[in-house]
């Protein structure tokens, strides 16, 4: 194999790809690249979940630990396989490039078409949809009881309310605001180019400061949890804070003063995957990212230790302040009996939440709800960059719709692309407002699958493209080749997450993988995949195009 580049511009009759170049700029700075990680991995939402519903699941697991050994693996096995391809071969459409060279087109094309299609036509409209039924009305009812001003109670009943508009009835502000916020990054990332990555980064210190907001309070006021706790319940009628575990023993909990259980520690490494494990974003606009050689190391493996090392800070600082017994004990109330706990407008007791008790300055509590909004909303720009770099890299190698792929040249960015992936995002939008079933989507296992078959591909990356690889800097060790290496781990850990989600009733039915709906759709998402590819390889064959001789090139940049 090659890695020679299309020859000339305008697809002559002489080169693999439709174009020599993608049109896209170089302009994704080494920092750049870290936030866009680092929002990918959103360690406020995740450690909200880990803290909100593992332990009550798993009592015996030490959460700290759980963090520890989940961030450690997956930077070392997964995370460095991803950055060795990035620097060897920064292209769009990432692990459909690395894949479909080291392996074979075919696993890099399904791999890829699962990634995409699960962005396309889920997650673009999940984050809005999310964002607005979460996040938001989560800040304002947090506002609401925490000051007193039921107006911001009313106002997120208000959000949420279905309402009947030209004969149809359903959340319509959510759908609204939805639209609005899905056409604003769409007109950002369209016209923003560098403006798009200022915007991030003013957006991340926003974020950013809402973490530190919590962390400060923690430390500054975590021993006063309880007070603040009983002052918030004598005015909205909840359980004292001392009321909480015999509460949740009365409602069958008996995990309350579990010992320390090193296999339960293990069964936590789910929500701990479910933040560190998703830095890979960088690699997939990888033909944007500057000195991508040293970059991509310092922005998917630096990216996942620093993400730990924060998740692993918030962790400790949770469970100094309240205590593992209490913390326990209110995530079983909330999951099972929350009327028991009596939370103003079904109010989950989120680690942002009970910092958000220890303070009645406004400012910061708009400040710390805000940056939770941004966390979960930042999925949509992030989701829309990753899936429209699939489908440039698709349309240079003639496996999907050219027109998907094209770059503007006053822009330099896939508009038509982007616009389609905005319509798709509306979809997932209006299905999520009316239809309860496709909330429990849960595309964990196909993301699993595709992280496992890139770890394969890193085994064979110094052997079925040793010029690049050695090329790339071929670093070595104990003379084996460190994404070997990497690559074995990824597969071993992986293998085993993977069946740990299928297996543990506990933990698929928290993330619904294996619920009917989620299966139904990933294996149709491969069944119409494995049909797509056969039909790219006849379309192109009966125009005179063999497709395995693009996929012995790497793509142009």
């Amino acid at each position: 194999m090659t890695s020679t580049p299309a020859r000339a511009t305008g697809a002559p009759q002489d080169s693999n790809f439709t174009r020599n170049a993608t049109g896209l700029v170089r302009e994704v700075s080494m920092w750049d690249a870290l936030i866009m990680n680092t929002l990918g991995m959103n360690v406020a939402v995740g450690s909200v979940l880990l803290l909100q519903q593992a332990p009550a699941i798993f009592p015996g697991g030490n959460l700290v630990l759980a963090v520890i050994i989940g961030t450690v693996i997956m930077a070392f096995t997964l995370l460095w396989v991803y950055s060795e391809f990035a620097a060897a071969m920064p292209r769009s459409g990432g692990d459909y490039v690395f894949v479909s060279r080291a392996l074979h087109p075919f696993l890099g094309w399904l791999l890829s078409w699962s990634q995409g299609v699960w962005l396309i036509f889920f997650w673009i409209g999940f984050n809005a949809w999310f964002a607005l039924v979460s996040a938001v009305p989560a800040a304002m009812i947090t506002i609401g009881s925490v000051t007193g001003g039921h107006g911001w109670i009313s106002a997120a009943n208000g959000l949420l309310a279905q309402h009947t508009f030209l004969g149809i009835h359903m959340q319509w502000y959510v759908f609204l605001f939805g639209t609005v916020l899905n056409v604003l990054f769409a007109l950002l990332l369209i016209f923003g180019g560098r403006v798009y990555w200022r915007v991030q980064k003013w957006l991340f210190l926003l974020a950013g400061l809402a973490i530190l907001i919590m962390v400060g309070l923690l430390i500054a006021r975590g021993t006063s949890v309880g007070a603040s706790w009983d002052s918030f319940a004598a005015k909205n009628g909840s359980l004292k804070y001392s009321q909480v575990i015999p509460a949740a023993q009365a409602a069958g909990f008996h995990g309350a003063n579990a010992s320390f259980s090193f296999s339960d520690t293990l069964l936590l490494l789910p929500w701990v995957f479910f933040v560190v494990g998703y830095a890979q974003g960088s690699a997939q606009i990888g033909g944007e990212v500057k000195r991508a050689s040293r970059s991509q190391y310092f922005a998917m493996v630096g990216g996942v230790l620093i993400n730990g090392l924060v998740l692993a800070v918030i962790v400790l600082l949770a469970t100094h302040a309240v205590g593992s017994s209490w913390l326990r004990s209110v995530d079983y109330l909330a999951a099972n009996a929350p009327d028991k706990l009596g939370l103003p407008g079904g109010l989950p007791p989120g680690i942002n939440f009970i910092s958000a008790l220890m303070t009645h300055n406004v400012i910061l509590l708009a400040l710390l709800g805000i940056g939770f909004v941004i966390w979960a909303l930042m999925g949509t720009p992030l989701s829309e960059l990753q899936a429209t770099r699939y489908m440039l890299a698709w349309g240079l190698d003639r496996s999907g719709p050219q027109a998907l792929g094209r770059v503007n040249d006053k822009v330099h960015t896939p508009v038509v692309a982007i616009v389609f992936c905005t319509v798709t995002g509306e979809l997932a939008l209006l299905a999520l407002i009316n239809i309860p079933q496709a909330s429990l989507l849960g595309a964990l296992l196909a993301q699993i699958a595709a992280f496992i078959l890139v770890s394969v591909a890193g085994i064979a990356f110094p052997y079925r493209l040793k010029d690049i690889w050695e090329a790339a800097g071929g670093r070595r060790i104990l003379g084996v080749p460190a994404v070997v290496l990497a690559g074995a781990g990824g597969v071993i850990c992986l293998g085993a997450l993977l069946v740990l989600f299928i297996v543990n009733k506990s933990i698929s039915t928290q993330f619904a993988v294996t619920a009917h709906l989620s299966v139904e759709f990933m294996l149709g998402v491969v069944a119409a995949g494995v049909l797509w590819y056969v039909g790219a390889l006849l379309y192109n064959r009966r125009r005179g195009v063999n497709l395995n001789l693009t996929y012995k090139e790497i793509p142009p940049e």
